[in-house]
């Protein structure tokens, strides 16, 4: 049922304007200059509509609607949706605010909404949504300005105008999105609805989720822990002034923080703190396999940088690799005789195509290491490219040869590096700008197979076998 929302053959935008700069312009225009169906306007007081003719009702519409974008003042949006019903309406997204986030009487407008909503077997985002944006279908029905990038990540927020702004963040630094969904209120859908839907969506890969409150504690643990694609969340309201504030922004109760975190690790939801971290994660799991185990070699052209890593593997629970005599013994032959062979594996400053193509190669041969970090630390005397070319090289080979080891790299310095992060964006290798980051992804693959393992193994015990 939520294809209607999300793959409509077509759209009814009530409460749609001709000027850009009100939401019903600015969502108008983003659903002609992205679908390809057919977009009814409808707004009483106008027979044209961005050079669409408008209808003051969508029951006079004369074709069939699938889906409804709701841009009303809440007072109309009960009338509204009731029309909608009659219509034949399979799915609406309500964008309206005033309704549970204000306070008692918007609660029970809400519940009134849902009522109607359900009396037609309807399905409803929202309200007080700023939309959905799905990629691989051309639809945006948001106000978002822009399609995100191609990818694989589905980022699911309560929070509208945080939603806008990490949308338009990875735009901007050209982090692929599948669909991004403003879930607002959760009055009817909710993140339950939304993760079973994108659990079967074959273009989902991972989800992630900015969430305040869920409604369905026990339902979203079964589902979440039913999802094989992976699941990374961001909880806020730990504090109390944080909770308060969740309550007046979209009317969510934010519960015990404890209770949430506990849930999570239930569910098999990866819990960060920190919204790079969401999307960190998420990159890790969009472009790398998971990894057989915890054991990671880190290969770096600074000793520094090399050091930092592993301290933050250690904090992790990453084990520092012990590398095979023969993986040594390779690298020791093209690195300078003044370098280190053991993990972390330091250039002494040392960058070339071949010291970071053998290197690399001799690592993914070792039986001993489940991944590999790969530092570059750019200064005025070294050349990007060669190192990141190296890298797609030996993991374009590896896969050939069967190897399924996930490489996280991290190019890090001043102006001169982004040509080397650009190559490797291209081969959908995951780039971090610091070493603990870079750290930090690689632990949540790590996390994630080992729930897999866990859940395989509880089902195996259930089923007697």
């Amino acid at each position: 049922m939520l294809s209607s929302i999300f793959e409509p053959a077509s759209i009814a935008v009530i409460g749609a304007s001709s000027h850009e700069m009100k939401w019903g312009g600015r969502i108008l225009k983003n659903i002609l200059s992205s679908f390809k169906g057919p977009v009814y306007p409808v707004n009483p007081g106008e027979k044209m509509v961005q050079g669409l003719k408008s209808y003051p009702s969508v029951l006079d519409i004369p074709g069939d609607v699938e889906m409804a974008v709701i841009i009303v003042p809440a007072q109309y949006v009960l009338s509204t949706a009731e029309e909608c019903g009659k219509k034949g309406v399979k799915g609406l997204i309500v964008i309206s605010a005033g309704f549970s986030e204000t306070g008692n009487a918007g609660a029970e407008l809400e519940k009134e909404l849902v009522s109607i909503v359900r009396k037609y077997g309807m399905r409803m985002i929202g309200p007080n949504t700023l939309g959905i944006v799905n990629g691989p279908a051309g639809l945006n029905a948001s106000i978002i300005g822009r399609l995100p990038h191609p990818g694989t990540i589905s980022f699911i927020t309560q929070s509208g105008s945080l939603g806008l702004a990490l949308a338009e963040w990875t735009i901007d630094t050209e982090l692929g999105l599948c669909k991004v969904i403003s879930s607002g209120n959760k009055a009817d859908v909710d993140d339950v609805d939304l993760i079973e839907y994108l659990d079967s969506d074959p273009s989902t890969g991972v989800i992630a989720i900015y969430v305040e409150g869920i409604k369905r504690g026990r339902k979203f643990i079964e589902t979440a822990r039913r999802t094989r694609k992976p699941i990374v969340a961001i909880k806020t309201g730990r504090s109390k002034r944080g909770a308060k504030a969740v309550f007046s922004h979209t009317g969510s109760i934010a519960g015990s923080d404890e209770v949430y975190s506990a849930a999570f690790r239930q569910a098999g939801v990866l819990r960060v703190d920190k919204i790079d971290e969401l999307f960190d994660a998420a990159l890790a799991f969009s472009c790398q396999p998971l990894p057989a185990g915890s054991n990671v070699a880190i290969f770096s052209n600074g000793g520094g940088a090399s050091i930092v890593a592993a301290d933050e593997c250690e904090r992790q629970g990453i084990d520092i690799a012990d590398l095979e005599d023969g993986t040594r013994e390779a690298i020791k032959k093209i690195i300078p005789e003044f370098a280190s062979t053991a993990n972390p594996i330091d250039t002494a400053g040392t960058v070339s195509y071949k010291i970071y193509k053998e290197s690399v190669g001799a690592l993914l041969n070792d039986k001993n290491v489940d991944a590999i970090i790969v530092i570059y630390v750019h200064t005025l005397m070294s050349n990007a490219m060669p190192p990141a070319e190296a890298v797609v090289e030996m993991i374009q080979k590896s896969k050939q040869e069967g190897f399924n080891k996930p490489i996280i790299t991290c190019w890090m310095g001043g102006a001169g590096k982004e040509e080397g992060v650009e190559i490797l964006k291209s081969a959908c290798i995951p780039n971090y700008p610091v070493p603990e980051r870079a750290v930090k992804a690689l632990a949540a693959l790590i996390i994630h197979r080992e729930f897999l393992e866990k859940v395989k193994i509880l089902e195996s015990r259930e089923r007697g076998t």
